[in-house]
């Protein structure tokens, strides 16, 4: 099957002529053109077996020759440019090498014209140059089509290759070595140095991405099912969270000792993500958020100290509660009286009222560490019921 070229001007004889004299050398272009590609630096290092060269060469020269000239081209033809791309971009062939091989198509054939060209074919050639020049940039931008088009191909089969492997290796706590070191050379991690672990919100995930290359692009950033992990190589000397995730949120476990311990960092890491209310402080830690683990690990306990706690405030009308309640909770995170009522714009005093009728209904004061703790976790219980709309 053929279809007619798509040149817009009709084609002068004398270039049809010149054409198909090149149509006749094709193989003589084709080794021309590959000497000129020598010139090009890094090309001639690239492994590319010189048959596939000289074929591909052949072929994108007779497509571009009768896209010139108006002459029929084949079906098998008209998909050739796209070809090329999608093979040199599965060799590995930079993309800014391939498109400026394939502009030297324009010198080749047209100083090869030239050389051949009667006075009458060299006049029919210049005012031709349009179409020729049209023709190269049909056969460029389906080059380039086709490689970006195989570049995503080879992305998704390498993301999907690794959800696969991820997967397998996520779902133990302490994976078998093989294992280990296959993800280590599937992600070209090191095996034995300790990482941060993070579970990000994926809704979130561009912004990560984004913020991550920004910041030196040394995290690993993978999607799973219903968040993202994030591995960062560290130097296990500080957990504490980069700037980068400022205003994301984003949970952190632990530091993993080695790539083996990842596993476990990130199931804290998960955890700790999908058990905080929708409005708890982000970025958090596993200090910060244990209290909302221990609530999703023991329900039934932490409802009972939560009882006991919440209970005693039963007594005070609704807006005095949340009153009590948000200035302890934010106590808790303060630990000054002083730094709440600048947090709350409210008097010191009316801080330590607060914090005294929370004592006084409870019997527990949220200045004592002990006490604080069983604070936390009633606060964790009543803070995720509000989250996930109970009573």
């Amino acid at each position: 099957m053929h279809t007619e070229g798509t040149s817009q001007e009709p084609v002068l004889p004398e270039l049809a002529e010149l054409v198909a004299w090149c149509l006749e050398h094709l193989d003589r272009l084709a080794e021309g053109y590959l000497i000129q590609l020598r010139s090009i630096d890094g090309y001639a290092h690239l492994n590319i077996p010189r048959d596939d060269l000289q074929a591909t060469t052949a072929e994108a020269l007779e497509l571009i020759l009768r896209k010139a000239a108006g002459m029929p081209v084949s079906t098998y033809l008209q998909g050739v440019s796209e070809a090329i791309g999608r093979r040199r971009a599965t060799q590995g062939v930079p993309l800014e090498l391939l498109l400026q091989a394939v502009r030297m198509v324009f010198r080749l054939l047209w100083t090869t014209l030239q050389s051949q060209a009667t006075p009458p074919q060299r006049e029919a050639l210049d005012r031709s140059a349009v179409q020729l020049w049209e023709a190269i940039e049909f056969h460029t931008v389906r080059v380039h089509a086709g490689y970006l088009a195989e570049v995503s191909r080879i992305h998704r089969e390498r993301e999907t290759e690794i959800s696969v492997i991820l997967s397998g290796f996520l779902e133990k706590d302490r994976p078998e070595p093989a294992r280990v070191m296959h993800v280590a050379r599937t992600l070209g991690l090191p095996h034995d140095r300790p990482y941060l672990v993070m579970a990000v919100a994926l809704n979130q995930l561009a912004d990560v991405r984004t913020r991550a290359s920004k910041a030196g692009g040394r995290a690993q950033i993978h999607a799973r099912a219903d968040s993202t992990l994030v591995l960062l190589p560290t130097s296990g000397a500080s957990s504490g969270l980069p700037s980068w995730t400022e205003g994301l949120r984003v949970a952190a476990a632990p530091p993993a000792e080695t790539l083996a311990d990842v596993p476990r960092a990130w199931g804290i890491a998960h955890d700790l993500l999908v058990s905080a209310a929708d409005d708890a402080p982000m970025p958090r830690t596993l200090l910060e958020g244990w209290p909302d683990l221990f609530v999703t690990a023991q329900p039934e306990i932490a409802s009972s100290v939560a009882a006991c706690v919440v209970d005693g405030l039963s007594r005070m009308a609704d807006e005095s509660r949340r009153d009590v309640l948000g200035t302890v909770q934010t106590y808790l995170h303060t630990g000054s009286p002083s730094a709440t009522a600048d947090a709350l714009y409210c008097h010191r005093n009316t801080v330590l009222k607060r914090l005294a009728r929370f004592k006084e209904l409870t019997g527990l004061d949220p200045s004592i560490p002990w006490d604080a703790a069983t604070i936390r976790i009633a606060f964790a219980v009543e803070f995720q019921g509000r989250s996930s709309g109970a009573p």
